[in-house]
């Protein structure tokens, strides 16, 4: 079979990950395969081309389809100009939208769940707040759907709550739409043997790019506190520098926070070795990777209580209230000082993640239904 796997549209973040995890479990045993690759230039900057078999054909552009509407203009005439060349038997975005409909049968993965779930408690008391507010998010809310509808033959998302609401959001038949779970990259399926809890103190670990929804907010109020009760810890965070001191101001400097700025896959493994623990106080997710991340690292994890966070974590978490300070003080407070309480839930991740998938397994699921999508190539879209 051969494939086009379009990531021009990715730029930061989980979407990276994902992607260089499949191009990498793809590159182990599908010699059977031809793949050309489509490259944003940042995920051209996180791999070495020599690494990958002679199946593989990498094509680099040097900028994003929504840099500019004359950019989506380009990009398209690009991609239709290599898809004719080419002859794919099916083409894979990662995820979606492309602003590209490929003549060939398309597969979109889709995991935005900020404008995926509007009927959320966090759109609708934090975003839809005012006028101006409302009519920016429902008008590109619009835009991204209208765009994801017309370009898939067949989608893939992470949950089956994403399932249903996208299925509800665009239209499209619930058998249209194929569950496949994320999971950590493949640079965690080799554990470190060793982590650096250096001067002993407890270092709480935040992976994420800056949302609104991931309520990095809350945490200079969670640091008064708890520097009121003189609880040792710190806050390892992955932000632009200047984000961070936008958010946390004077108190950028104090011993309760470590910016380690953004940071790339190949230097995932090195940050998580300084953890004791895995905080997340995001308000709003579809499937984050922290979780599986630090299941698999064999660190605690503790978070805001959610639907999202629940089906995914069960009792491998300890929860807190993502808008209430005091209780994310006390609870970190009290796994600080439980250790039998941390024990108990790196054995519960360690179970939980059994049931979750693998890089290996979530790659080998969704070549199986790249291979399916082709099934439509003649004359069955």
């Amino acid at each position: 079979m051969k494939f086009i796997i379009n990531t021009t549209n990715l730029q930061s973040g989980g979407a990276l990950q994902v992607a260089l995890s499949l191009l990498e479990e793809w590159n182990i045993d599908q010699f059977d395969n031809e793949f050309h690759v489509f490259l944003s230039p940042q995920l051209n900057l996180l791999f070495t081309r020599e690494n990958f078999g002679g199946n593989f054909t990498f094509y680099t552009f040097n900028k994003n389809p929504t840099n500019s509407i004359f950019s989506s203009i380009s990009f398209y005439k690009k991609l239709k100009r290599l898809e004719t060349q080419l002859k794919p038997d099916a083409v894979l975005t990662v995820f979606g939208p492309a602003l590209w409909r490929p003549k060939s049968p398309h597969l979109v993965g889709f995991a935005n769940g900020y404008y995926l779930f509007d009927n959320s408690d966090f759109i609708r008391k934090r975003i839809l707040t005012n006028m101006v507010r409302k009519i920016k998010y429902h008008s590109r809310h619009y835009l991204l759907f209208s765009q994801l509808k017309k370009e898939g033959d067949h989608y893939w998302v992470e949950t089956n709550a994403a399932k249903e609401r996208l299925s509800e959001t665009i239209n499209k038949p619930i058998n249209n739409i194929t569950v496949i779970g994320n999971t950590y990259g493949s640079s965690f399926k080799y554990k470190p043997e060793h982590r650096d809890n250096t001067n002993n103190t407890f270092n709480l670990l935040y992976v994420s790019a800056y949302y609104e929804h991931k309520n990095f907010e809350i945490i200079p109020k969670v640091i008064t506190i708890l520097k009121e009760r003189n609880i040792a810890c710190s806050f390892i965070l992955t932000l632009p520098e200047d984000k961070f001191s936008a958010i946390f101001g004077e108190m950028s400097n104090s011993e309760y926070l470590k910016n380690a700025g953004p940071i790339n896959p190949q230097e995932i493994i090195e940050i998580y070795q300084k953890a004791g623990a895995v905080f997340m106080p995001s308000m709003l997710e579809t499937f984050s990777a922290n979780y599986p991340e630090a299941m698999r690292m064999e660190l605690p994890i503790i978070c805001s209580d959610y639907d999202f966070s629940r089906n995914i974590c069960g009792d491998a978490a300890l929860y807190f209230d993502a808008e209430n300070p005091t209780e994310i003080a006390h609870k970190i407070t009290e796994l600080i000082e439980k250790t039998e309480l941390q024990k108990q839930l790196i054995e519960a991740g360690k179970s939980r993640l059994q049931e979750l998938e693998t890089p290996e397994s979530r790659a080998e699921k969704l070549l199986q239904l790249l291979n399916e999508t082709a099934q439509m190539k003649n004359g069955n879209k």
